[in-house]
This record gives structure tokens, sequence and C-alpha cells, in this order.
């Protein structure tokens, strides 16, 4: 890749210092202005300044992983937010607590607010904070680790097979990161209860399933928010389904533009409106009786259908940029940095290696 500096741990820890001083501090002013002006054209002129400090955060880093996390979280998820608290929408409120709000703003997570204000006599339904993303954290890791150690032996594979191997490793790496923060979170809210952003999508026999309801379910929230709702109100459903898959596929090129500093294809873009027309043409056709396969059918069905979009319109244009390389690369190091710390650690005391 060209016109991406290679990570230092200088470098990077440097850029992880200065997003996590102005991430909370743009997030403190946006809660500060939210609270004294009306929703409208007010409030969003005095969020505008932060707007640029999160579509700038994401090039301060040269690691691609942390680049398109920062993408993420702050120039998709935390902009997208705070223009939905300017119209008085979205999960944030300026009547939150000072930290719930920055941590909202800041991070891929969503509050149940309802559940937190339940009767101290009356003991919850779901199980703890601390068990419920412990658990997905901790098979995501152990899986990323089996798959990685895969890797060197999956030069055989088919390419359809092994583009298969990199969904269920970006589910894994974003299952893992997003179930981290919320952990986080939770720990810094006193077990303040989070949603789960995935359910099962590797085991899906629909695409509405999928994308309604299984895949990243924070952007969906937004999404349905930002473009499907108002769409939908006034041009119907079909309509607000198209402008949210355009808006998402608008977002993807941004972060293609991220990742590469090359001008997008417009592949991702097509990616997500043929998802779209898929989308509604299968609902269509199960309102009208005629798309009623047996489950494993529908299953291996749409399987079939996400990973050939995904490697032809997805990954293409990454795998072309060098992305995959440089991102295997570091994927490497990291691996091989924790396993270094892992054997200082495990080292018995005393013990001077020679």
């Amino acid at each position: 890749m060209q016109g991406l500096a290679l990570p230092t741990m200088d470098s990077e820890l440097r850029a992880l210092a200065w997003a996590a001083l102005l991430t909370p501090a743009c997030a403190a002013y946006a809660r500060f202005a939210a609270r004294r002006l009306r929703p409208g054209l007010p409030r969003l002129a005095a969020l505008s300044p932060t707007f640029p400090v999160f579509v700038y955060l994401p090039c301060m880093f040269s690691s691609l992983h942390l680049r398109l996390f920062s993408t993420f979280f702050h120039t998709w998820l935390a902009t997208n937010k705070l223009v939905l608290l300017a119209l008085d929408l979205g999960p944030l409120h300026p009547g939150l607590p000072l930290l719930p709000f920055v941590l909202c703003a800041s991070l891929p997570i969503k509050v149940r607010l309802g559940q937190s204000r339940r009767p101290a006599n009356k003991q919850p339904s779901s199980p703890p904070p601390v068990a419920e993303f412990l658990r997905p954290c901790a098979r995501s890791a152990v899986l990323l680790g089996c798959l990685a150690a895969a890797y060197p032996y999956a030069g055989w594979l088919p390419l359809y097979a092994l583009h298969y191997l990199y969904c269920v490793q970006i589910f894994l790496t974003l299952d893992l990161v997003l179930s981290s923060a919320a952990l986080a979170a939770a720990a810094l809210l006193g077990g303040a209860t989070m949603e789960r952003q995935f359910s099962a999508p590797l085991a899906v026999a629909s695409l509405n399933d999928f994308w309604g309801r299984q895949w990243n379910l924070m952007a969906v929230d937004l999404l349905r928010a930002s473009a499907y709702e108002p769409v939908r109100a006034r041009w119907g459903r079909d309509a607000g389904v198209l402008a949210a898959f355009l808006m998402s596929g608008l977002l993807h090129e941004l972060l293609y533009w991220y990742m590469t500093l090359q001008r997008p294809t417009g592949e991702m873009l097509l990616f997500f409106m043929s998802h779209a027309a898929f989308q509604i043409a299968e609902r269509w056709a199960r309102a009208a009786g005629l798309w009623r396969p047996p489950k494993s059918a529908a299953y291996l069905l749409v399987t079939v259908f996400m990973v050939v979009t995904i490697s032809g319109m997805f990954f293409g244009p990454f795998v072309r940029a060098g992305t995959d390389v440089r991102l295997t690369e570091e994927t490497k190091a990291m691996v091989s940095m924790v396993w270094r710390a892992a054997k200082h650690l495990i080292r018995p005391s005393g013990v001077v290696s020679g």
C-alpha cells in the first residue's frame, strides 16, 4: 500500500492519547450545548464544531486496525449520534448524566435505561453485564486464535471458502472489540446493563433477519433513525430500506478511503444497494407465498449469496489495494507481541533468561 505510513508503537500510542482526550471532550461539550439549546438548527450549529474532529481522528492512526475502529467509533457512530441529538433523536439525550452520556457518545454501546431503573427488590431477568459480555469476549478471542493458527494451512481452500473465513474473522473481531467496549463501559457505570451488538449473524436463513436483527445492531439502530424512518414516513417502507442501505454504502466507501487513501470505486455502494434490492424482493416473495424453502436450504442459499457478493464487491477493492496483506502483517505483529508478553508474565520470578 502506498501513501500510508507504517505504524510504530510511538505513533499509535500518541494517536490513542489524542483520541482519548478529544473524544470525551467533544462529547462533554455536546452535552453542555444540548442542555442549553432547543433541538433543530440552533443545536445542530452548536454541535457542528465537533464533526471535523471526529472526521479527522482516523487519519491520526497508521495502523489499519485502529483506523478501521476509529472510523466506526468516531466518524460513523459518534457523528451520527450527535446529528440525531441535534434533532432530539437517537440514543443520546442531554438529560443523561455526564459519564453515561460521554460513554454512549464515544463508544458503540447502548444502555438499557429501562432496566437500570428497575426497583431494588426486583431481580433482573438478564444475566449480569460481566457474564453477558465476558463470554463473547472469551469465545471470540479463542476462535480468532484458532483461525489465525489455521490460516497458514488454508492455501488449498477455494477462494470463496477463504472469503467465508474472512467473514467469520470480521464477525469475531467486531464481536470481541464491541463486547470489550461494552464490558469496560458496564464496569465504569457500576454494572449498568448494555445491549448486545450481535446475535447469530452466521446462522441466518433470511437477508431481512441478517441486516435487521442479527448484524451490528448499534449501526442498524442509527441507520433506522437517520435514514430509514424519515424516508419511510414520506415515501414508504421500500424507499426507507433503499435509503438506509444507500447511507451504509456511502459510509463504507468512506471507510475504503480511510483504509487505502485511494479514490473509492463504488463497488461497496453497489454491494449494499444490491442487498437492499434482494432484501425487498425477499420480503415481497414471502408475502406472496413464493419463498418458503426449508430452513436448511434457505440458510445455504443466503450464505452462498452473502459470500459471493462479499467476495466480488466488498473484499475485491480492499484486496486490489493490498489492504488484506497489510492487515495480516499487523495481526501477526500483534500476536507476536501478545505472545512475548505472555511468556514474560508466566516466566518464574527470579529466573533471568540468558
